[in-house]
């Protein structure tokens, strides 16, 4: 496979690397090489400008993550040692990684390919609960009201509270049966909405990597689907998490290797977030070696990842990575609130449309209600995530910048009181697995002001 040769040096060097205590990792390193890179960049946050339309300011942006890449690297937990690659490695990294893909099979394939800011391309959009814990016997009901929505690609699963009525215990049998279930009432979901060959994003339910390796092997997730691997905050592995990508690029499957900056922790502010995505970009291609990237930020406070600064760091990470190399772009939705609420559909407009401008190619909608909230989850946000994406491609990042202002207007004040909305039984009809007339009329209303704000969506 394209990345064999790339994992056995990773695994060398996770052994061999500097040696470093994890805290003086995170406080003494992450932070001032941060701070050091963004006075040296002169990267500085302003609110006037959500989605910065400064090509010369994203190049920036990429060169000083590049920089944290090289002095910072990945930091292995279980041997305390610094996962190091050099400029010209880290370079040959992007270079090599895929700009197109195709995942999953027959008449439900999608073909991916790497877009840059203002492109014309539509995105991959991907749609699901992302890890909301739900019942087993809710699973293929609302996961059913994402697989019917046809402008979702790839489907991403909800986390089961409980596997056959038992708690499920990581590193343990519980865990492995889980993360069957999980596949099998996937697969349940796909083939009675009619696409069996729809790309799963898998396995939620993995605390470990029992789950992940077990379900994915012979008769479980497919190769052609999208197999998960998370870096923790801020840019760590361990042995876990690295055989698990073992495992995956070993079968030849599809890898999402994903990333959650915290904003305010040791990067800092909105500058230190926007090197740490670029940098969290080109460090989790790297060692990870994923057929998408993916980042985003979280507000250790209001969790959504649609404030102000969140989005300019977003924004200027998409377009330095895009602009500089093909590397296949992911970031996921996490808004504050929930279903049957404007505010959730005004933050997954926000987020999607100043990331579809700046280039990313793989928007995914939604993480509802901080993915907390027992099923506070619906296939409705992510049709209207969808229609958004679609939108927004071509758009201007002028244009897009002045939309996202306007839905901050509205929306931003409401964050603080975290408005979760309601659960699924209480949005959708469960027998027709369709929208109840309140929701959808919500839905109509959002659509028709981002009309009137300039957005292509069509009258509701």
């Amino acid at each position: 496979m394209r990345n064999r040769g790339r994992l056995l040096e990773v695994l060398y060097r996770a052994e061999t690397g500097p040696i470093i205590e994890e805290k003086d990792f995170e406080a003494r390193l992450i932070t001032s090489t941060v701070k050091e890179l963004a006075k040296k960049y002169e990267l500085k946050f302003d609110k006037s400008t959500i989605v910065p339309s400064d090509d010369e300011l994203a190049d920036r942006v990429f060169q000083a993550g590049l920089d944290f890449a090289v002095e910072v690297g990945m930091f292995c937990q279980d041997t305390n040692r610094r996962i190091t690659w050099s400029k010209a490695e880290y370079l040959d990294g992007l270079r090599s990684c895929p700009g197109e893909v195709v995942m999953g099979t027959g008449n439900d394939t999608v073909k991916i390919v790497a877009r840059t800011p203002e492109s014309r391309s539509a995105p991959t959009v991907v749609g699901g609960p992302f890890g909301v814990p739900v019942p087993e016997n809710l699973f293929v009901p609302i996961m059913l009201s994402y697989a019917q929505e046809p402008l979702i690609d790839v489907i991403e699963n909800p986390t089961i509270e409980k596997v056959y009525g038992h708690p499920i215990k990581a590193d343990s049998p519980w865990e492995v049966i889980a993360g069957w279930r999980e596949a099998e009432l996937s697969f349940e979901t796909i083939n009675r909405a009619g696409r069996p060959g729809m790309p799963i994003g898998c396995i939620e339910i993995s605390p470990t990597a029992l789950a992940q390796i077990s379900a994915a092997s012979w008769g479980g997730i497919r190769p052609s689907d999208w197999h998960h691997v998370s870096a923790p905050s801020e840019f760590k592995t361990n042995y876990d998490l690295l055989s698990k990508v073992a495992h995956i690029v070993r079968i030849g499957a599809h890898m999402e290797a994903y990333l959650n900056i915290i904003y305010g922790g040791y990067l800092g502010g909105a500058e230190g977030v926007a090197i740490g995505l670029a940098a969290g970009l080109i460090i989790v291609n790297q060692n990870y070696m994923g057929t998408t990237i993916s980042v985003s930020s979280a507000h250790p406070f209001l969790h959504s990842d649609a404030t102000p600064e969140s989005l300019w760091a977003q924004s200027l990470a998409f377009q330095a990575i895009s602009r500089n190399s093909k590397m296949l772009t992911a970031s996921l939705s996490k808004p504050a609130a929930g279903p049957g609420t404007k505010t959730l559909l005004y933050e997954n407009a926000a987020f999607i449309i100043s990331g579809v401008a700046s280039g990313l190619t793989v928007p995914q909608a939604s993480m509802t209600a901080t993915g907390t909230n027992s099923c506070h989850c619906s296939g409705l946000e992510s049709r209207f995530g969808a229609e958004i994406a679609h939108a927004a491609a071509g758009m201007s990042r002028a244009q897009a910048d002045e939309i996202v202002k306007k839905l901050l207007a509205i929306y931003e004040q409401d964050l603080a009181s975290k408005p979760i909305g309601k659960p699924f039984q209480e949005v959708y009809e469960l027998e027709t697995l369709q929208p109840t007339p309140e929701w959808l009329g919500t839905y109509h209303e959002v659509k028709n002001e981002l009309v009137g704000m300039g957005l292509s969506l069509g009258q509701s």
